[in-house]
């Protein structure tokens, strides 16, 4: 009786310290779980913190007075690319030659000025922070899909967003193609937009699947050219811009709109076609870029006169986007 009565309080002791040290595991344990918890919203509130400061940044630098004025120049000089490529359409549509009637060639022309170079060097600066303008709306800015609203694109806010967003994306890229453009013949003293374009074309032929993917980007070309032609005629982007003062002013943002927006679709329509005839055919090095578009539309029927038509609206689209530079509300 002595023995079993010394290990029963014995047995209790033992059963009291296993519960107090299961009590004190159990709480180190949930302290464990409670301080990494802390510790992950911590993580992401310094994440979140370092991702709207970020967004700031950018939206000030963007909104800044000296970026926005540099920026603008990216409207005059693409516009000076496009008015000079719509005249050298025009020579050729008068059987006067005419020289390479696309980017490089027009770019080309601006250097053999008198202070050609410096006016590039202006230019290349003004179609790089266009780009990089278009980019900080696209992601952190007004058109950006982090805001408030709907993202669904089945619903008219979401199509909405979409749009917004795409358009800046597409804006950015054209400016881009404009600025390397421009630093090739900073950098590198010059550049054949016709050869680096069936050299391209080729090198995407010869992919698995290269033909089928260059009809789909002639398609797509094609397409954004009828869309310039249609938000030409439904004045599509008076949205963007201010109105200005004057009647005079008004009447030829309007005129240099419309139909500068069809000679800039017409442009392109006949860059897409060209695209896809060329892979159609098995012939992607026949694609010579925007200069062999003009020119096999010289070849066509009344070709002559449909190439003077689209070179005239090049140059008032040139001369749409110089007056953009001034009334584009770049908000």
């Amino acid at each position: 009786m002595n023995a079993e009565a010394e290990r029963v309080p014995h047995c209790g002791c033992a059963l009291r310290l296993s519960n107090v040290h299961l009590i004190v595991t159990f709480n180190f344990a949930d302290w464990c779980r409670c301080r990494a918890t802390l510790t992950s919203v911590n993580e992401k509130e310094k994440v979140r913190q370092v991702a709207d400061s970020a967004d700031s940044a950018a939206q000030e630098a963007a909104d800044s007075q000296w970026f926005e004025r540099v920026a603008r120049a990216g409207f005059i000089a693409n516009g000076l690319v496009h008015a000079i490529l719509g005249a050298t359409a025009v020579t050729i549509g008068l059987g006067q030659g005419g020289g390479e009637a696309d980017q490089a060639g027009a770019i080309g022309q601006i250097a053999s000025q008198p202070f050609g170079m410096v006016l590039i060097i202006i230019c290349f600066l003004g179609c790089a922070l266009m780009a990089l303008w278009c980019l900080i709306k696209a992601f952190f800015g007004s058109a950006s899909l982090r805001g408030a609203g709907t993202k669904d694109p089945q619903q008219k806010q979401g199509r909405k967003q979409w749009t917004g967003f795409l358009t800046m994306v597409g804006s950015a890229i054209a400016y881009l193609v404009v600025a390397a453009t421009f630093a090739q013949f900073v950098f590198g003293g010059g550049a054949d937009s016709g050869k680096s374009s069936s050299q391209a074309s080729t090198t995407v032929a010869k992919a698995p699947g290269g033909l089928y993917i260059l009809m789909a980007a002639g398609a797509v070309i094609a397409i954004i050219g009828i869309v310039f032609c249609i938000n030409g005629q439904r004045r599509k982007w008076k949205e963007e811009l201010r109105r200005p003062q004057s009647a005079i002013i008004r009447f030829l943002v309007g005129f240099t709109g419309v139909v500068g927006y069809l000679g800039k679709g017409a442009t392109l329509l006949s860059v897409g076609i060209l695209i896809v005839v060329s892979a159609a055919t098995g012939d992607p090095e026949e694609f010579t870029g925007i200069d062999g578009a003009l020119k096999g539309m010289r070849d066509q029927p009344f070709g002559p006169y449909l190439l003077l038509a689209v070179g005239l609206g090049l140059v008032l689209y040139g001369g749409f986007l110089a007056l953009r530079s001034r009334y584009d509300r770049m908000e």
